[in-house]
């Protein structure tokens, strides 16, 4: 297969292109999400993009979406921002429009995706193991052991619903204290404000990592405790797993290099032995990209990259 042909499912877009396996990439197109517009709509200009991208019926898809599949029926269970997609027969609509076997069409979660594809051609490169972290309005994961996606019985990732403070903030999932309610970019903005600090709107994370680089002030202190409570969240990971590379994304990772120092601490206290020193942290380099590059790597064989 000289071409593959990935696609990434989001809110306001579709972002789909054409990679080798060789990762080269070819091609990169988005299309836009009306608001309104039904699966069958989106999905058909997708498949017709697809098809064009590969220079007629694609040998097969990989597709990131958000929610809870049924890889087997290739629908979506549960999506909560994306209520168009559930119950749509994603492979079959794709399928149609682009020509494709519907066999040949895969689907897998988005953040899982994105933990490929910084495996293959992003900040992971050259890693067996990794774990990635979305850092957003939520705390998103993806854990690829060996080389390949590790699933478990299909929820496997959430690594923002673990537990690091039982008396904690509640979160949405019933729980209390989950890392996301401590450590994501929404749970940053309103411990900021709980400190005094302004944090009303998304940008001011910016100026707030701006003015903790500036100086060792409240905004300072502010991330590296945040940092401290990621630290814990890997550093149960760690023990776990034994993965050393964990990469973060979305778009709170623009204030890593604030946030590493609290999360080695966090690491250092909640794991063991000298594998914690050599913990590889990156930020994720692919950005926007990361998924449906990811997801074009699932049509190939593990054994073959």
């Amino acid at each position: 297969m000289k071409q593959l042909i990935g696609v990434d499912v989001g809110g306001s877009s579709v972002k789909l292109g054409a990679v080798t396996g060789a990762g080269e990439r070819l091609a990169e197109v988005s299309v836009a999400v009306e608001a309104g517009a039904s699966a069958r709509e989106i999905l058909g200009t997708v498949g017709a993009r697809a098809r064009e991208l590969a220079g007629g019926a694609p040998r097969g898809i990989g597709v990131g979406l958000p929610g809870l599949l049924d890889r087997e029926a290739g629908t979506i269970r549960n999506s909560p921002n994306l209520p168009w997609l559930e119950g749509v027969d994603v492979r079959a609509l794709l399928a149609r429009a682009s020509g494709a076997e519907r066999e040949s069409i895969l689907l897998e979660n988005d953040a899982n995706v994105a933990a490929l594809g910084e495996l293959w051609l992003g900040a992971a490169r050259g890693a067996r193991h990794l774990i990635l972290l979305t850092l957003g309005t939520g705390i998103g994961g993806g854990i690829v052991l060996d080389g390949r996606l590790y699933r478990g019985e299909g929820l496997a990732g959430e690594i923002g619903h673990l537990t690091v403070d039982p008396d904690g903030p509640p979160c949405g999932c019933g729980s209390h204290g989950c890392l996301e309610t401590l450590a994501s970019a929404s749970a940053t903005q309103r411990r900021a404000r709980e400190l005094g600090l302004p944090a009303e709107a998304p940008g001011d994370l910016r100026l707030l990592a701006d003015r903790a680089r500036e100086t060792d002030g409240p905004e300072r202190a502010l991330l590296f405790a945040v940092g401290r409570d990621l630290g814990h969240g890997c550093g149960s990971a760690l023990c776990l797993l034994d993965v050393r590379t964990f990469v973060f994304g979305g778009g709170f990772s623009a204030a890593l290099d604030l946030l590493e120092p609290g999360i080695r601490r966090g690491l250092s206290e909640w794991a063991y032995g000298e594998r914690v020193a050599g913990v590889r942290i990156e930020r994720a380099t692919l950005g926007p990209s990361a998924g449906w590059i990811g997801a074009a790597r699932l049509l190939v064989p593990v054994d073959v990259l």
